[in-house]
């Protein structure tokens, strides 16, 4: 006899009511949502450069997970208003604690060695609690959840014991005992789901900490060499080769812009959100632009490291642009002006592809040009609609504005680069 209900296990548990479920996965997105905020936060604020890049995908991820569940949750009578609340104060001090991290071994400390294993442990815990047919929805979010957490895992392991190789004993010891405070964080908040004892935090555990905070200036560990002026000391031929040239260099810059994106991310308060959704997903694009840059030069035998690395565009974000211009000069002042053909992005697919003929560059391009479509849509969302109520006037006076104030505070900052080819990327 074939298994009934298509092989699926444990079906005559009783399982959880629907409100029960929606709690917990509440509690669960909870701290996703959490975590997409703290790896965005010191996604701009470590120097580590891998692990820069990485935590912008991890916010990524797990805002997606977050997506997951709160969509979810409407479909187990929850409104998005109550799923959106803080479904409990010990893990919002939980995640709190986390965010205050000093360092880069901390973090991953806290990240990999409780957060993450106990957020994999809740999506266990869950699955063995519920009843598998009622909730077969939310177990197939789960099985694909597991996949990237798992994945996610793997890599913080082989990041953290990176870090830890160069860290003195000093910064190790105080690194475990972070790591005993913030489990015992967690075990108050009677771990990921609740359904654990709240045991209290023994007061001699608790370390005292000043709230985390956005660095003033970008970041980069010491084979790097920065500059705030993009190209500066870099000289390109006034040819095509020039220009191809300066077309790798400009996606290999971009890491400055993800880290813009992150600081709008993070300090943007009282959106909805959406808005954190998508400004997620545009800080990891802008990471993987600038992975598509390095890709190529790699490719071409460079030395990814002799070249100045460009941080204007954080230090700008940071220090110069008020309330919405940031993200009024990246997507309405860049990518929303990078949509018009020629020059544009097709075109710069266009010359990668028959100019250049470079199979790789073209391919990066192509996907770079889909993306910057991606993003001039979430200009049109958050500037035009949502800022300036649709009148697209107003946006890009708004980002016009930016680009003079941009212009004033680079020429300020040293001499720029005057040898650029004929017919040059504007961009970035």
């Amino acid at each position: 006899m074939l298994h009934p209900f298509m092989g699926i296990e444990n079906w005559d548990r009783i399982g959880m009511s629907v409100e029960e479920s929606a709690k917990t996965i509440q509690r669960i997105a909870y701290v996703d949502r959490q975590l997409m905020r703290i790896e965005a936060g010191h996604m701009a604020a470590r120097p580590e450069y891998e692990i820069k890049g990485a935590l912008a995908r991890l916010s990524w991820q797990d805002a997606e997970h977050h997506e997951q569940f709160r969509q979810r949750g409407k479909q187990l009578r929850m409104s998005t208003v109550a799923f959106d609340k803080c479904p409990d104060p010990a893990l919002q001090e939980l995640m709190q604690t986390v965010l205050d991290s000093n360092t880069t071994l901390e973090l991953l400390t806290a990240l990999f060695e409780v957060i993450k294993p106990a957020q994999m442990a809740a999506l266990h815990a869950y699955k063995g609690k519920a009843q598998p047919l009622v909730d077969e929805p939310t177990f197939q979010i789960i099985k694909h959840q597991l996949i990237d957490r798992e994945e996610q895992m793997a890599w913080g392991r082989e990041a953290l014991a990176h870090v830890a190789e160069t860290a003195s004993e000093a910064e190790k010891e105080q690194a475990q005992r972070w790591r005993t405070y913030i489990q015992q964080l967690l075990a108050a908040a009677g771990s990921i789901t609740g359904w654990e004892e709240r045991v209290p935090v023994d007061a001699t555990a608790r370390i005292s900490r000043e709230p985390f905070t956005m660095p003033r200036a970008s970041t980069r560990d010491s084979r790097f060499t920065t500059h705030v002026v993009k190209n500066h000391g870099i000289t390109f031929a006034d040819n095509d080769e020039g220009r191809f040239m300066q077309m790798m260099m400009a996606r290999y810059f971009e890491m400055s812009p993800a880290e813009g994106v992150a600081y709008v991310h993070f300090t943007t308060e009282g959106k909805p959100w959406s808005f954190y959704r998508d400004t997620a997903r545009h800080m990891w694009d802008e990471v993987r632009h600038s992975w598509f840059g390095e890709a190529a030069l790699r490719k071409k035998g460079y030395d990814v490291y002799q070249f100045k690395n460009w941080t204007g565009w954080y230090d700008m974000t940071a220090q110069l642009f008020e309330g919405t211009e940031a993200y009024s000069h990246l997507t309405i002042a860049i990518e929303k002006a990078a949509m018009k053909y020629p020059p544009g992005k097709r075109e710069e697919w266009e010359f990668c592809r028959d100019v250049v003929k470079d199979p790789l560059m073209t391919t990066f391009q192509d996907f770079d040009w889909a993306d910057e479509v991606v993003h001039a849509g979430f200009g049109q969302r958050w500037m035009i609609e949502d800022v300036h109520g649709g009148d697209a006037r107003a946006a890009q006076a708004e980002a016009e504005s930016t680009v003079r104030k941009r212009t004033v505070w680079m020429e300020a900052q040293g001499d720029h680069n005057k040898n650029k080819p004929a017919g040059s990327l504007g961009g970035y």
